[in-house]
């Protein structure tokens, strides 16, 4: 523990999101070196906000944290005199997001567009414009979705300091965990941009691991695969993730599994076939599940909080979570040098063939001073070419909608997909999109 204190001001904008909120508020009550700070969460859900500020207030007293509470539903307030800036937020909820899939899915394409991605970007660059004006010197903590193309349009458009965090590179330690291994002996060096993640060295006992994954995989596997009895999140070690490895020659790690190629998600089949009975975390199956667990999980929250005999630590059984986010904010608080996955604007020395305007993923140096990239192995040409520039191009056809804010744009976007039937289908759907009163609202993306 550090012997290092300092009082800082943290907020957590779309504090709305429950669980997420309370895991912080529980580990910087934990965090002996930001004990005694401020925590302001703010949310423009009003009656959400109201019941999350009474779970933050009870965890941080029960937990002795000194930590302050407070809550506002006015952006601008909330960001006054901020030292980092947690950004969890989801436009328009849940419901935006599935109304969108829903529109993507009449024109063939399953599962949706990814349209949603949109608002995501164009709500990160009002907030960072905001943090220019009010808070300049903070830190924005980019924890919301997505984290390559919004990391990447932050970081081309404002001067900000920006740390993208995702814990999807934990995925190597279930791959241990099938495995047999003992995790603290497993070495793994997981890079690429988030969500496309490759595990380039993975080591156990200081040898490569890789031939004990080709032995599970030629042993094992077939049967592991037809007990098929995992949790609809659980795709790391599926006939997908195996799939990929084969082809691109090193290990998918954490959502890169889910992604992967468009292949592997044509039809409900085709995830079924790759990831199992339930065709994995983003079937309509898996995201069913998802959505009810989010219910849950708030409906426990809620009860949580309305429940005065009952201590919130008990009831929630708040513990430390394996989230980075606290662990970065202390080290750069306190100064206290760490090594954390991050996401930040690439450097030549770290992935060569890409630019450096682009966030890239990997291991890095955090302290008082900044964030500093280590140095990786180069990835394999295979999926440089294969798997890497694909995705990078992907991004930046999502970049120029955002940049240009026109309907040509989103068009050759919705025609990059390999699902799009036609140029008609394509025009209809980019054409029904943009004509919906919520597009101009939240996008600011005009018929042109």
């Amino acid at each position: 523990m550090s012997r290092n204190n300092k009082n800082i001001k943290v907020v957590l904008v779309g504090a709305g999101s429950a669980q997420f909120a309370s895991h912080i508020v529980t580990d910087m009550s934990l965090c002996e070196g930001l004990k005694g700070s401020r925590v302001v969460l703010m949310d423009i859900d009003e009656k959400r906000l109201e019941f999350i500020t009474i779970v933050a207030k009870r965890l941080a007293e029960e937990l002795k944290s000194g930590l302050i509470i407070e809550s506002t539903s006015i952006l601008e307030k909330a960001l006054e005199d901020a030292d980092f800036v947690i950004n969890s937020v989801q436009v328009g909820g849940y419901g935006w997001v599935e109304e969108q899939r829903a529109m993507a899915e009449k024109y063939g394409l399953y599962r949706g567009a990814n349209l949603h991605e949109f608002g995501q970007m164009n709500y990160f660059l009002m907030l960072v414009k905001k943090m220019e004006e009010i808070c300049p010197d903070a830190w924005h903590i980019q924890a919301a979705n997505p984290v390559f193309e919004g990391g990447t349009y932050i970081a081309r458009n404002s001067s900000i300091k920006t740390i993208g965090l995702c814990h999807g590179f934990s995925g190597y330690l279930q791959v241990a965990d099938v495995l047999g291994l003992e995790r603290e002996k497993v070495r793994a060096n997981c890079y690429g941009f988030n969500h496309w993640l490759w595990m380039n060295e993975f080591t156990y006992e200081g040898k490569d691991a890789y031939p004990l994954l080709d032995e599970w995989i030629e042993e094992k596997a077939k049967e592991y695969w037809e007990l098929d009895n995992r949790p609809y999140h659980y795709n790391q070690m599926s006939r997908g993730a195996i799939h990929q490895y084969r082809i691109f020659g090193k290990m998918p790690i954490g959502d890169t599994p889910r992604h992967g190629g468009w292949w592997y998600h044509t039809d409900l089949a085709q995830n079924q076939k790759w990831y199992g009975k339930i065709g994995g975390f983003d079937s309509e199956i898996g995201w069913k599940l998802h959505l009810e667990n989010c219910r849950n999980i708030l409906s426990q929250i809620e009860a949580a909080a309305s429940d005065l005999e009952t201590p919130i630590v008990k009831a929630l059984d708040a513990k430390q979570s394996p989230e980075q986010i606290i662990p970065v904010i202390h080290a750069i608080a306190n100064d206290e040098p760490g090594v954390f996955q991050v996401n930040v604007p690439n450097k030549k020395y770290f992935l060569p063939d890409f630019p450096e305007n682009l966030v890239v993923e990997g291991q890095a140096k955090v302290d008082g001073k900044g964030v500093e990239l280590l140095a990786a192995p180069p990835l394999p040409p295979n999926i440089i070419v294969n798997a890497m520039m694909p995705r990078w191009l992907y991004a930046e056809r999502k970049l120029e909608v955002m940049r240009s804010r026109s309907r040509n744009a989103l068009l050759l976007y919705l025609l990059g997909d390999h699902r799009m039937k036609d140029l008609d289908t394509a025009e209809a759907l980019a054409d029904e999109w943009l004509a919906h009163k919520k597009t101009e609202e939240i996008y600011g993306i005009s018929c042109r």
